[in-house]
């Protein structure tokens, strides 16, 4: 197990984390550490180097995950899932050709490069839930779902995490891994982590990876011993504009799912996913980028439409809910400088309108990007998340 003693070139250097490292712990969150200081113990590095907010280096998250990606490799009680390959389970890894031994390169921004992170249902089918670090542990006892609930045998509800990113990059730690842990430690969830694709590969591309991932957890609900019925797609940021387009789009989305399927000439893999709905069964939103066309995020418009005409008033959520949308739950930060809150504002309007089941809050600091947010006026929406889904889903 690597410590804050080992080296950071110590741990690069080390099959498979050198590798795979950014699939947990972002590859431009790395490169804040010059190449002449990673002969530095992790410990130094701490203190030598910041991240771009200012903050101390993240060496308790790297540490993290480095850590499961070699617990991974080692130990098999996580697995990844290649979406987009010739067989439906996580054996198509093995014919792609940045794949080796069922560990993904990071950063491949391919059809190769989209996957589902899980528990292996084969050795732990609630790995987050026991390797969750102490970060992901909210700071006030847990009490929206009952321990009944948490520790069932039967069916769970399913969750797929999308972090944000902009669609120019993917935060898998603070947006994907501890929300993960978060939900299976406390709110009885399966969940998944998507790595889906960003710019230069734009609309349809990423909401068709998330489609295809729902359309797969329900699939293989009896694998993961999941309720069909159950399925949460939980999006930050772009990420929330990721999953609130998808649920909006979701039979059109199908449509492209099965026709990329088509080409791996699996007729039966196609003829199986036409009877699966890519439908989620509720969204969770963290300060989501909704609108496309008012106080919008612009990196967000860009990199998922490359400006191309009617995408901008198409994926502007707001304009399109009906009242067969999912119940949603989302919340933002009055004072978040990136996605100004008016988005969620006009979601919850939109959802008000719709009769759709919801819960929308705003609180009055946070910024942006805090994912769980214990340390700011925001800790407890994810408490109130999993409340709302438990007493509605």
């Amino acid at each position: 197990m690597f410590t804050k003693n080992n080296t950071m070139n110590e741990i690069l250097n080390t099959e498979p984390v050198g590798r795979a490292a950014g699939n947990l712990f972002p590859t431009c969150f790395m490169a804040r550490v010059p190449v002449e200081h990673r002969d530095h113990t992790m410990a130094q590095i701490e203190k030598e180097e910041t991240m771009e907010w200012g903050a101390p280096f993240l060496a308790d998250a790297f540490l993290e995950c480095a850590n499961l990606i070699k617990e991974t490799a080692e130990t098999k009680k996580f697995k990844y899932i290649p979406l987009w390959g010739e067989n439906d389970d996580a054996s198509a890894g093995d014919k792609m050709s940045h794949w080796k031994n069922g560990i993904p390169d990071a950063d491949l921004n391919t059809e190769e490069g989209v996957w589902l992170f899980t528990g292996d249902p084969a050795v732990d089918n609630e790995a987050f839930a026991h390797t969750a670090g102490s970060d992901s542990i909210p700071p006030y006892e847990s009490v929206a779902v009952s321990k009944e609930k948490r520790n069932t045998s039967g069916l769970k509800p399913a969750v797929i995490l999308c972090p944000g990113g902009g669609y120019e990059m993917v935060s898998f730690y603070n947006e994907g891994l501890q929300p993960a842990q978060r939900m299976e430690r406390d709110g009885g969830y399966k969940a998944f982590i998507l790595c889906y694709r960003i710019r230069p590969n734009y609309y349809p591309l990423p909401q068709m990876d998330l489609a295809r991932a729902v359309m797969y957890v329900r699939a293989h609900a009896a694998e993961y011993q999941v309720d069909p019925n159950r399925i949460v797609i939980v999006g930050a940021s772009a990420g929330g504009h990721l999953c609130a387009s998808e649920a909006l789009l979701h039979e059109e989305l199908k449509e492209n799912v099965l026709e990329n399927l088509a080409k791996f000439q699996k007729a039966d893999m196609v003829e199986q996913y036409r009877k699966i709905s890519a439908r989620p069964d509720a969204v969770g939103l963290l300060y989501p980028v909704i609108s496309f066309t008012s106080e919008y995020h612009e990196g967000s418009y860009i990199y998922n439409t490359n400006e191309k005409p009617g995408l901008r008033e198409k994926l502007s959520v707001e304009f399109h809910i009906t009242s067969d949308y999912p119940m949603t739950y989302a919340y933002a930060n009055a004072d978040d400088g990136c996605v100004p809150a008016s988005n969620t504002m006009r979601l919850n309007e939109a959802l008000e309108k719709a009769g759709v089941k919801h819960l929308c809050e705003v609180y009055p600091t946070g910024d942006h990007g805090i994912g769980l947010g214990y340390h700011t006026s925001a800790k407890m929406w994810s408490e109130n998340m999993l409340a709302f889904f438990d007493q509605n889903l």
